[in-house]
């Protein structure tokens, strides 16, 4: 039987879920989950997880190295889409990184729940690889209550992110107060003057972020893609906190004022999503050598992001089909990779480049059978299944075909 608080979340729309985490002052993450948090990859790790910081503001008394593995039990967690209602549920701090007189091999410092009670659960299900998630958890009442939702559709994604004001990308965290990304090692960022005046556009941020991380033959092109796409997050947040948030902070006038400010702050960050992944690819080909065309017009007015080697030659019926190729940029490609199939009937199979953390083998013989073929970051491939890797392509991977399928085409004359 739901204890009488969390009975107010039976039966909600999401719309109606996410007002009440908000009303309720739940301590709320959103995320993506990736092969790791549903054991799709087999790892001997389990359950979800967490940023530490996440810990710090919901288990406070558990984000400690006074203890071994600190843990916390909940009493109890819904999940309303599902309408399951879990007892038990453990957080808990890996924290052997701090107790070395243990002799373990690998040591750790993450944070975890775990105890979902298997794939029957929707956040452990390998199919909901790659949704959207929320967690949310409240310390304010005798029992210590949890809510959660796994996004079921594109449709509900789409009122996750327009909540959040923002495109909800793969390996980022977003809590109450803020986004996180998964850093490591960010150099000192001094922005330029003018834009402390106007915001600078996607362009000339992406600019900016080749100078703070230029091209290195020691570091491989999935690597400097990624590394480049964390530092741009943060610049990108730095930049906001500079022009947004006084503006915020002066207020506003009306309501209507207000909202129409809100959509502006949030239509930049989502076109920001959207261009990014397409200028790294852009920078990586054109350092690399690959003669390519951008959005290219195809069959009824589709528009690949990336087609190889040109325009004219895709459509000169005399260059070989099997010569030319694309490839469609997404940040998360689950249920979304559809999209691709009808962008350039001459092109089989058609490549699609992601940031998604893992895909479920379901999905993965779906593309399979529609003939599109993954290509994913090199650190990435550890999170999709085993017997899958091997058919995934890196972006090194994908580069280095497109290089010998162009020396052997002879293409020079098809180049606009």
């Amino acid at each position: 039987m739901k204890s009488q608080f969390l009975s107010i979340f039976a039966g909600l729309t999401l719309t109606r879920f996410l007002e009440e985490i908000e009303i309720n002052d739940f301590v709320w993450i959103v995320k993506r989950l990736s092969g790791n948090d549903t054991g799709l990859t087999g790892g001997h790790q389990s359950g979800l997880y967490m940023p530490c910081a996440y810990f710090n503001e919901a288990f406070p008394e558990i984000y400690t190295t006074s203890r071994y593995n600190p843990e916390f039990f909940i009493d109890k967690c819904f999940i309303p889409n599902a309408d399951i209602e879990l007892t038990g549920l453990r957080a808990v701090y890996y924290n052997s990184k701090f107790f070395p007189e243990k002799g373990l091999k690998k040591k750790y410092n993450e944070c975890r729940i775990t105890r979902w009670g298997g794939a029957s659960n929707p956040l452990q299900d390998p199919e909901n690889t790659g949704s959207i998630a929320i967690f949310a958890v409240s310390r304010k009442w005798d029992e210590s209550t949890a809510v959660a939702w796994v996004a079921a559709s594109l449709e509900e994604e789409n009122i996750i992110e327009a909540w959040l004001g923002q495109e909800v990308e793969p390996g980022c965290f977003y809590m109450r107060e803020c986004a996180l990304a998964k850093t490591s090692f960010i150099p000192a960022i001094h922005l330029p003057v003018e834009w402390f005046d106007s915001f600078p556009t996607g362009r000339e941020i992406f600019n900016y972020i080749q100078t703070l991380v230029p091209s290195n033959k020691n570091v491989s092109i999935d690597k400097l893609l990624l590394k480049r796409r964390e530092i741009e997050f943060q610049v990108f947040e730095k930049i906001e906190q500079m022009q947004v948030l006084p503006n915020i902070k002066k207020g506003f006038s009306s309501v209507e004022e207000f909202i129409k400010y809100a959509h502006s702050v949030a239509n930049r960050r989502k076109s920001r999503a959207g261009m990014s992944l397409e200028l790294n690819l852009e920078s990586i080909f054109v350092d690399e050598k690959i003669i390519f065309e951008m959005q290219v017009t195809t069959e009824n007015r589709k528009k690949p992001d990336f087609l190889f080697p040109s325009g004219k030659a895709y459509h000169d019926r005399k260059f070989p089909s099997d010569k030319l190729h694309m490839l469609a940029s997404k940040t998360c490609c689950k249920d979304r990779w559809r999209q691709i199939l009808n962008e350039a009937d001459r092109i089989t199979p058609k490549h699609l480049f992601t940031l998604q953390q893992g895909v479920s083998a379901h999905q993965l013989q779906e593309m399979k059978d529609n003939h599109v073929e993954l290509v994913v970051p090199s650190p990435f491939l550890r999170l999709f299944p085993k017997a899958w890797r091997s058919s995934i392509l890196s972006l090194e991977g994908f580069v280095n075909y497109i290089h010998s399928q162009q020396v052997s085409a002879g293409i020079s004359k098809w180049i606009s």
